[in-house]
């Protein structure tokens, strides 16, 4: 049986129910420790029980908080992603005029989480492992599913606005957030360090192409 590392092991709680306004602070906890065995040993190779001796909780507490693992790991990903438009990746999107607006406020804000260690991770994870656990493979998707739905909205929006129609909004949303995803892609697996300037100046060039071309969308 393996030993936690120490840096997760976390003191253990008094025995009882936990108090209302300890459970998000509870659940804030295992999401943390799942999420750094996760990284540490992998999707297949973490179990739940290693998960609720780590943090000090019973298994039925962390039960019942997340009834799988595939539930824990979802939670982790919902995490991470709220993590990356929040305090200092913070970037307001209500108030853009213009979809241009939109795309570039939406684009950097991924392309910032993109450099983050948490991201690199995550994606190395779901990457290696998705192919034996279904359960990951469909957790990736839903990410990505959330990204078109919501850039494929926008351009609805602005296209109504400007009675101008889009004749597929799902394709045009997929083609910018592909070509985000390969950009990052490439950045990454190459060491490159790209400065801000740098990486604003890439997404301009990209989002005026990308808006050039709408009359095939």
């Amino acid at each position: 049986m393996k030993s936690p590392p120490s840096d997760l092991v976390q003191p253990r709680r008094p025995r009882g129910r936990p108090k209302a306004e300890d459970l998000a602070g509870l659940e804030a906890r295992l999401i943390q420790v799942g999420r750094e065995l996760f990284f540490r040993d992998g999707y297949g190779a973490t179990s739940m029980s290693e998960v609720a001796r780590a943090a000090r909780a019973s298994k039925t507490t962390l039960y019942s908080r997340f009834p799988s693992k595939a539930a824990l790991f979802r939670a982790i990903v919902a995490a991470q992603i709220e993590s990356w438009d929040t305090g200092v990746h913070h970037t307001p999107i209500e108030g853009c005029d213009t979809l241009e607006e939109v795309l570039l406020v939406y684009g950097d804000i991924l392309m910032r989480a993109a450099m983050t260690p948490e991201f690199i991770q995550l994606n190395r994870l779901l990457y290696s492992e998705a192919g034996r656990f279904p359960e990951l493979a469909e957790i990736a998707e839903a990410r990505v599913r959330r990204g078109t739905d919501y850039i494929a909205g926008q351009i609805r929006a602005f296209a109504a606005r400007n009675g101008a129609p889009c004749r597929d909004p799902e394709a045009a949303a997929e083609l910018f957030l592909m070509t985000l995803n390969g950009w990052a892609s490439a950045v990454v697996l190459g060491g490159r360090s790209v400065g801000a300037d740098a990486r604003r100046a890439w997404l301009q060039h990209m989002v005026r192409s990308l808006l050039d071309g709408r009359s095939s969308w």
